[in-house]
Parts: structure tokens; C-alpha cells; sequence
């Protein structure tokens, strides 16, 4: 949505008014406009400042009460300390209409620079951008147009700052506001980006709550990540398509694509990325959390593990759907085999001579899952059993992969009801290396938290039985 001619002179006639109730303001320079602001570069006494001005219907009717919260959260943040966020200087109503003042960024636009960012300056940017976001979660507040659009970059790409609070709201419900009640009462207005919208929040399929803009904040965070690493945006070849339909279309089932003529380029980010896009909100939570975007140590599992072992030396319808059904059957056990088989190589490159490695396959026709066996010593083994959960409907070429395993001392060793967790989601055909890539990390932590136990105890034996879950969820909780 653009501003009409008229209503964007009425803009400019309000702005020059309020000019003149502030000292020493001038030089009023007109730079963007979007559905709802205008934005100004002006001279203050304190430099260039950018004044944001607001179409004076956003502040009358039905809308009134949503836009006044947004203007008084946004008036919360005036004297901030977060370096990464967009400095607000005042917030008023005056002449009709509303004025927030801020710092004015002379930085270009993440959305124009894509194509020139250093795969060396992802990291330090992405991590800069979590800094932003995790300090309006403090303050309880969620931004919801998180893009590349809204963020501005240095020169040398070493640091961004997230502009553009025009649509932040609380965490929390507001004491007025019931479960089914979004900012606008029993309307649901979309507010923010489709491109950038997480699916729930798109289709307007959960109520809003804490989690839903956690969950949307992280899948934005992630899409920010893919542009970074691929230097295109996301879903750009249905956005230039310029039909609305197929980016919905998009948002709601298309997994992005990190296909790379170097897979191993920014493997782990690509990765972490694709956890971020994941279309189902409760999945995506379970798969993701701020912590992990903290990987410029450079200490994932797979290479602390390397670094350890080193250390230590019927009719034509139905005949249709049978055969659609068929082919999705082998589609998935071939899936399932190649993706296991791609996780045991990575973990062997790894673990080498120092911890064998054995994959045992189930009947994958019927329920697949799939076991390795790692000899930890002469008396001790780790047996990890990965599971396939497979979706249905829409996501039916989608499955949730989650691990359970236990220590063994003897063969007859059991659990019984190994905890397992969740550490992937699957696409057939799309980005199965990273999946895999992810598992065996996964597995790398658990094989990493196995040792631990196993160094601290005097009696192997008292270990067998232990479950593995357990072991790392109590890591990452503790």
C-alpha cells in the first residue's frame, strides 16, 4: 500500500507546523513513505535527525486505540542501550496527527546490499540483528516487520541497525484484550510482510500470544539469515512474479532452496536457517531458541567431538492415487536410507578409527528407523535410534526427525521408554544435506555428552540403561 498524493501534501503541511513549535528544526527533506508514515530528513540542533509522520486517519476511528498503543511502546524506548536498534529521540501528537523522531541512519538498506555482503560478515550481522530482537523481547515487545528492508548496514558491512517500529506491539495480551482478540478487536487485519511471515502468522492460524510472536520473530530472524547467505530474498521469484497468491502459496508449503556449488559454504548458518523457516509453529520452537544462533566460537558438536578425539589419541482414479501413494512410499524410504547413510558418513569422517561406527536399518517399507552403534570403549556402548515421523496432507513430503538412545555395558540393556527429542524436520528434495548435516550434530552432541558421563564415573557399569535424551536436554537446560 502506497500514500496518495493528497494525503502525503497534507503530511508535508502538518510537518512544516510542527517544525515550528521545535527550536533550531529545519531543512525538512522528504525520503520514503509507506501505507500509513511519511519519513523526513531534517536539521536539528543535535545534527540530521528522521522524523516520521504519520496519515492522520491511522489516529481516528477503529484503528485509533492499535496505533496509539504502537506510539506509546515506541515512546518506551526513548534512551535506549541497545546499539543494534534504531535510537528514539520523541514521540508526540500534535496538529492532527503523530510525529516520532529518531535517528536518522545514513547507512544503505540490507534489501539494496544483499549481493555485496561478505559470507565473513554473516555472522557478526545475524548475531547484531539477535541483539535487537532479544532486546525488545525484554522490554516485551515483538517488531513483526523484521526484513531487509527494514534494516540498514554499514559500508564495510560490520554492523546493522533494525529501524522501523511502526507495528510493534506487546508479548503479552493487553488486560483489555481477550484470546481471540488482535489489535484491531475482532478484526484481523495483516500487519507486517507476507514475504517475511511466518505461516501462522500469514493465515492468521494461532490466537495471538507470547509464543506466536517468539515463534514469528525467530522465522523472521531466519529469513533474514537466508538472504544473507543466498544474497537474494526469500521467495523472490514469486514476489517478482507480482501475484500475491503465489507468495501466500509460497509461504504456506515452498521450503527454501540453499543449493550452493560449495555445500560446505556457511553450512552450519544454512542450517540453522532452515530450523528457522520450519512451517509449523510448535516444531519450530522445539528446534529453535536465541542460544543457537551463538556459533561464531565456532564450537558445534561435530567439532568439539573432532577436537576431543584428536586430544585423546482399482478404476484410473483410483489406480492414480494408489500409484501417487506408491511413489510417496519409496519417495520417503529413499529419504530415510539416504539420509542416514549421509549422517553415518559425516559422523565416520569425525569419529575415524577413534569410535567405531555400525548402522543398523529397520524394514523401511513399514515404520523405518534407523540405529547407530558407537563402541565408546571395550565395555561400554552408545546405541542411537533415529526416528522418521512422517506429516500428512500439505506437508505429507515433510517428516519431524527426533533421536532416542541409551548407554549399554551389556546387550541386554533397555530403557523403558526412551526419551526422545526432536532435532529436525525433513523435505524430501529439499536441502537434505543440511538436515543431515544437522542429525549428525545432534548425534555428535549426544556421542559428546555420553563421554562426559562416561570420564566422570569409576564404574562403567553403573551407566548401562542410562538415557541418552536425558542427558542432553539437562545439558541445554542447565
Amino acid at each position: 500500500m502506497t500514500m496518495s498524493t493528497t494525503v502525503k501534501a497534507d503530511i508535508d503541511t502538518r510537518l512544516s507546523c510542527y517544525l515550528k513549535d521545535r527550536v533550531s528544526y529545519s531543512n525538512a527533506t522528504f525520503v520514503d513513505a509507506g501505507g500509513s508514515a511519511a519519513l523526513y530528513r531534517v536539521t536539528s540542533p543535535q545534527g540530521p535527525i528522521a522524523i516520521k509522520v504519520y496519515d492522520p486517519s491511522f489516529l481516528t476511528g477503529t484503528m485509533a486505540v492499535a496505533e496509539r498503543r504502537r506510539l506509546e511502546l515506541q515512546a518506551t524506548l526513548i534512551g535506549h542501550s541497545c546499539p543494534s536498534l534504531v535510537n528514539i529521540f520523541h514521540v508526540e501528537e500534535a496538529h492532527g496527527t503523530a510525529f516520532v523522531e529518531m535517528e536518522f541512519i545514513e547507512w544503505p538498506q540490507l534489501k539494496k546490499n544483499l549481493a555485496n555482503v561478505p559470507d565473513s560478515k554473516v555472522p557478526r550481522l545475524i548475531n547484531q540483528l539477535i541483539e535487537a530482537v532479544t532486546y525488545l523481547e525484554k522490554q516485551d515487545i515483538v517488531h513483526r516487520d523484521i526484513k531487509p528492508e527494514n534494516i540498514h548496514v554499514s559500508p564495510d558491512f560490520d554492523y546493522l541497525k533494525l529501524i522501523d517500529l511502526g507495528v510493534a506491539r506487546e508479548l503479552a495480551l493487553a488486560e483489555e484484550e481477550g484470546v481471540g482478540a488482535t489489535d484491531h478487536g475482532a478484526k484481523r487485519p495483516f500487519i507486517a510482510t507476507a514475504q517475511y511471515s511466518s505461516p501462522e502468522y500469514l493465515f492468521r492460524l494461532d490466537a495471538p500470544s507470547p509464543t506466536l510472536w517468539k515463534g514469528l520473530s525467530i522465522y523472521q530472524v531466519g529469513a533474514v539469515l537466508h538472504d544473507l547467505i543466498q544474497k537474494v530474498p526469500l521467495f523472490n521469484s514469486e514476489v517478482e512474479a507480482g501475484n500475491r497468491w503465489l507468495v501466500a502459496r509460497a509461504v504456506l508449503s515452498t521450503v527454501p532452496n540453499f543449493s550452493d556449488a560449495d555445500p560446505t559454504r556457511l553450512a552450519t548458518y544454512k542450517s540453522l536457517s532452515l530450523r528457522c523457516l520450519t512451517k509449523e509453529l510448535a516444531t519450530r520452537m522445539a528446534l529453535v531458541d536465541w542460544a543457537d544462533f551463538a556459533l561464531e566460537s565456532g564450537d558445534d558438536p561435530l567439532t568439539a567431538l573432532h577436537v576431543r578425539l584428536l586430544k585423546q589419541g482399482g478404476n484410473a482414479g483410483a489406480n492414480a492415487i494408489t500409484a501417487d501413494q506408491t511413489r510417496l512410499t519409496f519417495d520417503r524410504s529413499t529419504f530415510c536410507r539416504q539420509l542416514s547413510q549421509n549422517v553415518r558418513t559425516a559422523l565416520i569422517a569425525v569419529c575415524t578409527n577413534k569410535i567405531p561406527v555400525v548402522l543398523h536399518s529397520s524394514d523401511v517399507y513399514t515404520t523405518p528407523h534407523f540405529i547407530f552403534d558407537f563402541d565408546l570403549s571395550t565395555t561400554t556402548k552408545l546405541s542411537i535410534k533415529l526416528n522418521f515421523a512422517w506429516q500428512e496432507g500439505l506437508h505429507r513430503r515433510s517428516c519431524n526427525i527426533s533421536l532416542s538412545g541409551v548407554l549399554k555395558t551389556t546387550e541386554e540393556a533397555t530403557v523403558l521408554t526412551p526419551q526422545s527429542f526432536l532435532v529436525a524436520v525433513g523435505t524430501i528434495g529439499q536441502a537434505e544435506e543440511l538436515v543431515a548435516s544437522e542429525v549428525a550434530a545432534k548425534i555428535a552432541l549426544s556421542i559428546g555428552k555420553a563421554i562426559d558421563v562416561l570420564d566422570a564415573t569409576h564404574d562403567p557399569s553403573a551407566l548401562n540403561g542410562t538415557d541418552v535424551a536425558k542427558l542432553v536436554l539437562n545439558g541445554h537446560e542447565g
